[in-house]
């Protein structure tokens, strides 16, 4: 049995329902501190803006995308990690809550996040952020323990995960349930969290696949009169409200999760590119428009803190190379990029064989040459490590217009030398 009826996450006070909020709800966890800070691995969170209350994301040059229900004006500000562009008109994509903003020409944004196709959304783990409600007070149907009721406002911005159930109402919407025991950071919506982003990771990007609608209520016990708002992970022995009806929702075995809904951006693709042609391709993305993802203009103004040569993080890892290996700089990580498939990380080594002997072999994703970077990326080999050279046989296998993962094998073998060592060079 499946819940269908629509609340805005949004814009209630004006229906005398709920008062504006903020913050994710976790299944795991009421802890208000939790995920509050970058989850470090470039799935979203660098792409959200704070918009009259809410969040929207960047899509062009000139352009944000956000929930049409939420409202705004004319000169309102997107407030891009500490940077703001204001708003200078809108188009409302017809038939949905979408609708992108046009912010002054004068000032254009950096670097934009890149949308999804729609091939990979349904089925996929996702990457939620909000600024919804905390927990409330537990719901329980005869002792039985089925959520929570939605929470006090603090106006965070958090994020969390969740698995997309299935695309409803004729594609319009992705539709996520609050799932027990689910996935790590599993997580429900409540008032505040529209215009927030779902990020899906499609052909070696994390890309914008829906932007937050609405979520499953309103309930209510049975024999009461009293509504409430509630992220559940089962709603069975209680009952939803359908137009003016009540209807139960009997007690079973299996669990009744409730869930929300974001707008799919796949099903409104060609209205979007038809405003914003931009968005059809990856935004060309230099050191100083990636600063721009993670640092305040105040902190770019500080070479000791966001410059290439600065660890702001202090994971042992400049600045520079985080922007040449797909890293997070103010997420403090010393991970190793996964050989032979990883899209971010470290170099990794290891001996291959090549023509019967071992050669010595360094693996690492770089910016590729049409992206914009201004960066070059070479492997480079040393006996002594005082001399190196950039010997070896290179084998580059494309990841998208942004990325390449580099394959270079050593031109000595283990047979030729004593000892080898491998680094990468960025420049």
């Amino acid at each position: 049995m499946k819940i269908r009826e629509l609340i805005l996450v949004s814009a209630l006070l004006a229906l005398g329902l709920v008062e504006h909020a903020a913050a994710v709800i976790f299944l795991e966890t009421a802890d208000p501190a939790h995920n509050t800070a970058t989850p470090g691995d470039n799935s979203g969170w660098q792409y959200e803006g704070k918009f009259v209350g809410f969040l929207g994301v960047p899509i062009g040059p000139f352009h944000f995308i956000t929930a049409n229900h939420i409202g705004g004006s004319n000169g309102d500000t997107l407030d891009f990690h500490g940077d703001f562009y204001t708003t200078i008109g809108f188009q409302h994509i017809s038939g949905t809550d979408l609708r992108i903003w046009e912010v002054d020409h004068a000032k254009p944004f950096p670097t934009y996040a890149p949308l999804s196709s729609g091939v990979a959304d349904v089925g996929a783990t996702v990457m939620v952020i909000g600024r919804g409600t905390q927990r409330g007070a537990e719901v329980s149907v005869g002792g039985e323990a089925k959520g929570w009721q939605w929470g006090p406002e603090d106006r965070v911005q958090r994020w969390g995960r969740n698995v997309v159930h299935s695309s409803v109402e004729a594609d319009k919407y992705l539709y996520c349930e609050l799932d027990k025991p689910g996935i790590a950071d599993e997580c429900h919506l409540s008032v505040g969290d529209s215009g927030g982003g779902m990020f899906v990771f499609e052909n070696g990007l994390w890309r914008l696949a829906a932007i937050h609608y609405a979520v499953d209520g309103p309930f209510r016990y049975v024999s009461t009169t009293t509504e409430f708002h509630a992220a559940l992970y089962d709603a069975g022995g209680l009952e939803y409200k359908s137009g003016s009806n009540w209807i139960a929702l009997p007690e079973q075995a299996t669990d009744v999760p409730s869930g929300f809904y974001s707008s799919r951006i796949s099903s409104s693709l060609p209205a979007i590119l038809g405003i914003v042609p931009a968005a059809a391709t990856l935004a060309h993305e230099d050191f100083a428009a990636w600063q721009r993802l993670y640092f305040s203009p105040g902190e770019i103004a500080a070479p000791a803190t966001s410059g290439p040569l600065a660890d702001s993080d202090q994971d042992g890892i400049g600045n520079l190379l985080e922007f040449a290996l797909n890293l997070d700089p103010t997420f403090p990580e010393r991970a190793t990029m996964t050989a032979g498939t990883g899209v971010r990380g470290l170099p990794v080594a290891s001996l291959e064989p090549s023509s019967g002997a071992d050669h010595l072999a360094l693996e690492f994703v770089r910016r590729t040459s049409g992206s914009g970077a201004a960066l070059t990326c070479t492997a480079e080999f040393s006996s002594d490590l005082i001399t190196w050279s950039a010997t070896g046989t290179e084998t580059v296998t494309a990841i998208n217009s942004r990325w390449e993962r580099v394959k270079t094998l050593d031109s000595l073998t283990t047979t030729d030398t004593a000892r080898r060592f491998a680094r990468m060079k960025a420049e």
